[in-house]
């Protein structure tokens, strides 16, 4: 049995790889992702899924993380300090949109008003199903309709972009993942990974790929070390990373709630094309070109988009800034919008439909 079990894991894993490596033969955006992430969905729906496993996802976060935060330098950072007011405000126009949408979540989906909020916000997918709290069935919903925004971003918005880009000059990727695997980056992986464990402790959603990234660009700006990650161990994080968002769709659950599937891809989308709509309003005023400012406005996760910009040769600074305000506001803001939305909906629309479940 076990012996089985794993050749069965290493087949998916190989398959994983041989499936982003034939994505990237064939042009498509994002193949280290969208590859495994296929093979990974494949594999749960089939019933032989890989258990998720935090360690694995932590590391691929820490990775991407260093590798991004050695491309920041002083200059980028002052310049992003300006914008910090509209990052805040843009979040909380986020979380305004996302709880709006949620009613028709409710509505649609047959979810009490909590649960369907939660399941809208643009946060983490464990950290919202866990305030989701005892309600049953709401920590499945929350995690299934989250699931469902971030991999419908991953798939649509890399294919859009590249479409755009082709039309106005080509795309030309930009190289992470360049160095070598010394002692010098293990050290700052090793740091990162430890702030990344500590932020965690506090409650930080996406812990430790912001932590990584904090360490990565303190390294940059100093030159203590100096260490980059090498290119393997960064596709590596993103076959990581494509095999836990596909491995999220578990038959059993999938099956159970198929009417949840679809409404919460439609409510997701319909939430996410009004919260990139508002982003491109934002981005000739800020001095941001659009195709930026769609990834940095894109409700999706913030290694996932981050790793897009890179594939299509796009700078990730703002990227990067407006994903991290988000991640921390909603992170700290979450529990109380929750509270406060019951009770500003209440006296709006009425009482929820609390009886309903999933």
């Amino acid at each position: 049995m076990i012996l089985a079990t794993m050749i069965s894991r290493s087949a998916v894993v190989v398959s994983a790889w041989g499936m982003g490596y034939l994505a990237g033969r064939v042009g498509v955006p994002l193949p280290w992702i969208l590859g495994p992430m296929l093979v990974g969905a494949i594999a749960a729906l089939s019933g032989h899924g890989l258990a998720e496993s935090k360690l694995v996802r932590r590391c691929a976060q820490v990775v991407v993380g260093t590798a991004v935060g050695h491309g920041f330098t002083a200059g980028i950072l002052l310049s992003l300090m300006w914008q910090l007011p509209w990052m805040v405000l843009f979040t909380l126009w986020s979380l305004l949109v996302a709880a709006c949408c949620s009613l028709l979540l409710e509505r649609w989906g047959r979810l009490d008003r909590r649960t369907a909020l939660l399941a809208n916000l643009p946060g983490g997918v464990a950290e919202m199903a866990f305030l989701g709290g005892d309600t049953k069935g709401a920590s499945t919903a929350i995690a299934l309709v989250q699931a469902m925004r971030v991999t419908s971003l991953v798939i649509l918005l890399p294919f859009l972009l590249s479409l755009i880009l082709n039309r106005t000059g080509g795309v030309v990727p930009t190289s992470l993942g360049s160095g070598s695997l010394g002692v010098g980056t293990l050290i700052i992986l090793a740091v990162g990974y430890a702030v990344g464990r500590g932020m965690d402790h506090f409650g930080i959603q996406n812990a430790f790929i912001v932590g990584a990234l904090l360490v990565s660009i303190v390294d940059a700006l100093t030159g203590f070390v100096g260490a980059d990650v090498p290119g393997w161990l960064f596709i590596g994080a993103q076959i990581a990373i494509g095999l836990a968002l596909g491995g999220r769709f578990e038959r059993k659950e999938v099956a159970r709630m198929p009417r949840l599937v679809s409404i919460g891809l439609l409510v997701s989308l319909i939430t996410s094309v009004i919260i990139i709509a508002s982003a491109l309003l934002v981005a000739r005023p800020l001095g941001i070109s659009l195709p930026v400012m769609t990834l940095a406005g894109a409700p999706g996760g913030i290694a996932e988009m981050v790793i897009t910009a890179t594939t299509l040769g796009l700078g990730v600074a703002e990227i990067v800034a407006f994903q991290t305000v988000r991640i921390i506001t909603v992170n700290f803001l979450a529990g109380s919008v929750a509270g406060l939305w019951l009770r500003v909906s209440a006296s709006l629309f009425g009482e929820s439909g609390s009886g309903r479940g999933p």
